[in-house]
């Protein structure tokens, strides 16, 4: 028994070091984060042979991410294994591989090296602890659940006399390496001082997967479709929150403050809605993690009306208005009952929100002066903004796509171009009335 609690404070060690190394402070909107965990059974061989039950964490940045065709990542690993209920192993270092091409469309596998640093207890005063490399390879076969084959091989650098440990393995990985492409911020994004911040998306464990009719390259990309839009969501969550404190800092009326509250109130929901449509068609439960609003970093008043101005016409009256278009021309397409209910939702909410973001603009422009008219007026009178991130059709059966709320590039273009002309009309009666 002495032993054994030996052996499990350095495993529950290193694998809560790899938890906290692995959760996000801010993720861009490039970035994408997975994190897996998985249990196992193995052999070792070296100066003793042992049985071993194992454990480990690992968190991957995805390199190249595109759901239809192979993934690649890289991040850091820690393992822990117990060896015949009288010693412990534990492990930490990086690993990094890619997704191959199976023969069935429905089998994702993967291949993941590893290399870092390893320790073993002592099992006796024969065979006392030892530190050295750990050097790895695991296939990972998901079908849904993962099945893990391994071979890992652990090099001593204290011990006498040398004898290499191999170790042989299998085991179940629960979650998958899941991401998202880059695709349009709906709505309101989180912005820092360092740019627009998307939140970044893990797995949670294995969903019921509907409906059985998609091919996987279609059911991925609307997979990775909606999960985006979750993200986005998300995201708007702290940026509503940051809203309606900027708002009470400038001395803004409370209605406008709640109004602020309220909206965030809606993107929790949108944001659960959208990850439950991104689930069900993953198969797996997926979830974006939320982000704490950004720092205040305005100088004075007067700057900080002039950046509420400006986000309250780029982000409320043209990216939560094109939001609400985008939306109420994908439900007139959608079949799906969830997908319907969803888009009907945030349609209009979004709308509200757009409305709002006029409010804040009108509020802004009458208590800034002259200094927040030009700005604005800067920003409502130039060129036509590019449309919110990459307006990208997503790939599959069109017929398909659309019934699941995903618009052609065409409609998504013309949402954009509707929504700017009218913004645009309604910005010079209210530049008028300043």
């Amino acid at each position: 028994m002495s032993s054994c609690s030996r052996a499990l404070p350095p495993a529950l060690a290193a694998l809560g070091v790899a938890a906290l190394l692995s959760l996000p402070g801010e993720t861009r909107a490039d970035e994408k984060l997975a994190v897996s965990g998985g249990l196992s059974m193995s052999l070792s061989f070296g100066q003793k042979v042992a049985f071993g039950l194992g454990v480990d964490l690992r968190a991957t940045a995805l390199l190249e991410d595109s759901w239809d065709s192979p993934t690649k990542g890289l991040g850091p690993f820690a393992q822990a294994t117990w060896l015949n209920f009288e010693a412990g192993r534990v492990a930490i270092g990086i690993h990094g591989g890619s997704e191959i091409l199976t023969a069935h469309d429905d089998v994702v596998c993967t291949v993941d090296g590893e290399l870092g640093w390893t320790y073993r207890s002592r099992y006796s005063d024969e065979l006392p602890g030892q530190h050295g490399f750990h050097v790895g390879v695991v296939n990972t076969l998901f079908n849904p659940v993962g099945l893990d084959l391994f071979a890992r091989a652990a090099i001593p650098l204290s011990s006498e006399p040398f004898v290499p440990e191999g170790t042989l393995g299998t085991g179940l990985r629960f979650l998958p390496p899941f991401g998202a492409q880059s695709r349009p911020i709906a709505g309101r994004p989180l912005r820092t001082a360092e740019g627009v911040v998307l939140p970044p998306a893990i797995a949670l464990g294995p969903a019921a997967l509907r409906p059985a009719r998609l091919d996987r390259a279609t059911r991925a990309a609307l997979a990775g479709a909606w999960l985006d839009s979750a993200r986005a969501e998300c995201g708007s969550i702290p940026a509503f929150l940051a809203l309606a404190r900027d708002l009470a800092a400038v001395g803004a009326p409370a209605s406008l403050v709640g109004r602020a509250l309220a909206a965030l109130g809606d993107e929790v929901r949108h944001t659960a809605r959208c990850s439950a449509i991104a689930s069900s068609l993953a198969g797996w439960r997926l979830s974006p993690t939320l982000l704490p609003p950004p720092a205040a970093r305005d100088a004075d008043r007067r700057a900080a009306l002039v950046r509420m101005a400006l986000e309250a016409w780029h982000d409320g009256c043209l990216g939560e208005g094109a939001a609400a278009a985008r939306a109420r021309r994908s439900l007139a397409g959608a079949s799906d009952a969830g997908v319907r209910a969803a888009l009907a939702e945030i349609a209009r909410d979004e709308a509200q929100h757009a409305e709002l973001g006029w409010r804040v603009l009108a509020y802004c422009l009458a208590e800034g002066g002259r200094e927040v008219r030009e700005a604005v007026g800067d920003a409502m009178t130039g060129p036509a903004p590019a449309p919110p991130g990459d307006l990208a059709e997503v790939d599959g059966e069109p017929r398909e796509t659309l019934a699941f709320g995903q618009l052609p590039r065409a409609q998504a273009d013309a949402a954009w171009d509707e929504t700017w002309a009218a913004a645009r009309r309604d910005a010079e009666r209210v530049l008028i009335a300043a």
